[in-house]
């Protein structure tokens, strides 16, 4: 006769197990999740004084190679010496430099009237693309990408509107090289061949030939072949001290005068790269130094930062 009452009894008790079983495991997630919430905000704040750290010892190794300057920058340079990964409070930190003057600078298509020599830019940039066996058409976007008028020809307005997502061209200068990304033409294949051979630097730049890549010395000069252009790059250990000295490695450019203002064997730009691991949570930071050569403007300023891999 009391049976009854004593089962409802052990399903209310149940219930409430359950219920406060429930509560019990929320309360336990919800501490958990806000405990990894405040370990990563703190890694977070870590990392970026590690980053900052890393981009003052940059800073002070370019300035360092500039004191010991020796007339020309080449691939095994002091700034160009990786950091090893360096153990830290809470995990490691490691960075390395390279040298962005060895790149093709996007922003020296630049069409307007500030840059006279737009057109010839324009006219190595097709060796380049040439070179990496992409299509020429490339570059007329990418010039029509940056103009301040509307494109009537390839790449203008008419096209990027009518993408799923619509937007316009930039109509400015890369901030950058994966503003590619967005230029018709250029597609997942497309930007992996383009991207390391590229920059987005301010207009006027030279290649550094000492630093520039097989692809990116084939601009010097029609008709050069990836064999010859290997002589020059001697597998990234070349060392000029002057434009007039590519003749020793290459005779076809034994009576060609290289313009100083396309070419030379100095370099002002360089990216800086940070690696950064604590707790097992990787962080990366990409900063772009300019280092300014002599005179009163010497020195070296940070021009960009970015978080993650570029």
């Amino acid at each position: 006769m009391n049976s009854r009452p004593r089962g409802v009894a052990l399903i209310v008790a149940l219930l409430v197990v359950a219920l406060a079983t429930v509560l019990i495991a929320g309360l336990l997630d919800r501490g958990e999740l806000a405990a990894a919430r405040t370990r990563n905000g703190l890694r977070e704040a870590q990392a970026q004084s590690y980053a900052a750290g890393l981009e003052a010892y940059a800073a002070k190794v370019l300035m360092r190679a500039q004191e010991q300057d020796n007339g020309f920058d080449a691939a095994d340079s002091p700034w160009a010496v990786p950091l090893p990964p360096t153990p830290v409070p809470g995990g490691t930190i490691s960075a390395v430099m390279s040298d962005l003057d060895g790149r093709f600078n996007l922003n020296n298509l630049d069409p307007s009237a500030d840059n006279p020599n737009a057109t010839i830019w324009f006219n190595k940039f097709r060796q380049l693309l040439d070179a990496l066996k992409l299509d020429r058409k490339l570059d007329d976007n990418i010039v029509a990408w940056m103009s301040a008028t509307a494109a009537t020809g390839a790449a203008s307005d008419a096209y990027y509107l009518a993408q799923p997502i619509p937007y316009r061209a930039a109509r400015r200068h890369f901030a950058h090289v994966s503003e590619l990304r967005l230029v018709q033409g250029v597609d997942g294949d497309v930007y992996q061949a383009l991207a390391p051979y590229v920059s987005a630097l301010p207009v006027g730049t030279t290649i550094n030939v000492n630093t520039a890549s097989v692809p990116v010395l084939m601009t010097l000069l029609d008709g050069l072949s990836p064999e010859m252009m290997q002589q020059i790059w001697q597998q990234g250990h070349a060392h000029f001290q002057s434009l007039a000295d590519l003749a020793s490695a290459q005779p076809a450019l034994k009576n060609v005068a290289l313009s100083g203002a396309f070419y030379g064997v100095r370099s002002s730009y360089f990216l800086a790269r940070g690696q950064i691991m604590l707790d097992g949570l990787p962080f990366e930071f990409t900063s772009v130094i300019e280092r300014r050569l002599g005179g009163a403007d010497g020195g070296v300023r940070v021009i960009q930062r970015n978080r993650g891999t570029d």
